[in-house]
């Protein structure tokens, strides 16, 4: 049973603002869960890609914005989940929201990646 957070309705506000999302936390704490529930609602529009697959690593991988984009098809919404499992994931994420910026990138990962300042290089918190 899916219980919506007010963490869902605060995501949906940025969407479709010409910005990279990032959700970032520990182990089991409903990452995937609430980009999921945004996911059913945009329906055939929004994808999911597990960077845990290695397929999607290495497309990722790639820094190929076009390779991405043929691979995510004619979604508006893409999710990465598990993102931190890709090598310099912000350098590719970079490219396909500069690229296509129709698109809503939004992805998820571990708290522990040393790396998530290269998304966050200012204070983007709401509120």
């Amino acid at each position: 049973m899916y219980i919506k957070r007010a963490l869902e309705s605060q995501v949906e506000k940025f969407l479709f603002k010409g910005k990279i999302l990032i959700i970032y936390g520990a182990r089991q704490v409903g990452k995937t869960t609430l980009v999921k529930a945004l996911l059913e609602k945009h329906g055939s529009s929004a994808g999911y890609y597990n960077c845990d697959l290695p397929e999607v690593r290495q497309i990722l991988e790639s820094k190929n914005p076009y390779l991405i984009k043929d691979y995510i098809g004619v979604k508006k919404l893409a999710v990465f989940d598990e993102a931190q499992q890709v090598r310099e994931v912000g350098m590719s994420l970079k490219l396909l929201h500069d690229t296509f910026p129709q698109i809503q990138v939004i992805a998820t990962g571990s708290s522990s990646l040393p790396n998530w300042k290269l998304f966050c290089p200012t204070d983007s918190s709401p509120g």
